[in-house]
């Protein structure tokens, strides 16, 4: 064997040894990749929960309720959730009945019925919804391991309709510090990453 061939496969097991060792940091900096966030809480016009995603929607009564409770302390005024019809019901429908169950009952959703979407096009539908309604500002609540791609899309989206989007990353459905270690956060994580390598 060569010398520049044992330099070379040394050289490979060190990367290997060095990638291993560190996999959880690298790993937990991927997860925080997907998972962008801004901080602190901003006032808006208007609280927007995507609920039409054809591959994984993923609203929780949680974020029903986080958007509940935006309008409820006055930070927007308005709560509009994109929904589809699942035989013949309305997602809007359950979701309004599900708060009304939780404690809040005078929360009204402005529904924006539409079919299972690719989000993106969601994102278009919505923000032109919005700015029909004459609405300048909105908060977008969103998984958070979707923040950075489907966020920016609905930030660059808006740009075109003179509409300030602020977007905030659920916690729950996705752990960036830990995703590989459960089966769930391996499948987001990869779903999540194939949809962003698709617009790099």
């Amino acid at each position: 064997m060569s010398r520049e061939v044992k330099l070379y496969l040394a050289g490979l097991l060190l990367t290997c040894s060095i990638a291993w060792l560190g996999r959880e940091a690298w790993l937990s900096a991927l997860g925080r990749y997907l998972a962008e966030t801004r901080g602190g809480l901003p006032v808006a016009d208007v609280v927007v929960v995507p609920a039409a995603d054809d591959i994984r929607a993923d609203v929780s009564i949680e974020t029903l309720q986080e958007a509940a409770g935006l309008v409820r302390a006055g930070r927007v005024q308005h709560f509009v959730m994109s929904c589809a019809d699942v035989y013949g019901v309305s997602e809007c429908e359950l979701a309004q009945r599900s708060l009304q169950d939780r404690g809040y009952p005078g929360t009204k959703i402005d529904w924006l019925r539409t079919e299972r979407l690719p989000d993106e096009m969601e994102a278009a539908k919505t923000i032109q919804e919005l700015s029909e309604r004459r609405f300048k500002s909105a908060i977008v609540l969103l998984p958070n391991y979707k923040a950075r791609r489907l966020g920016g899309t609905y930030r660059r989206i808006a740009t075109h309709f003179a509409i300030e989007v602020n977007v905030l990353g659920q916690t729950r459905e996705f752990d960036p510090q830990r995703w590989w270690r459960s089966r769930e956060g391996q499948k987001r994580f990869a779903e999540e990453f194939l949809r962003l390598a698709r617009l790099l």
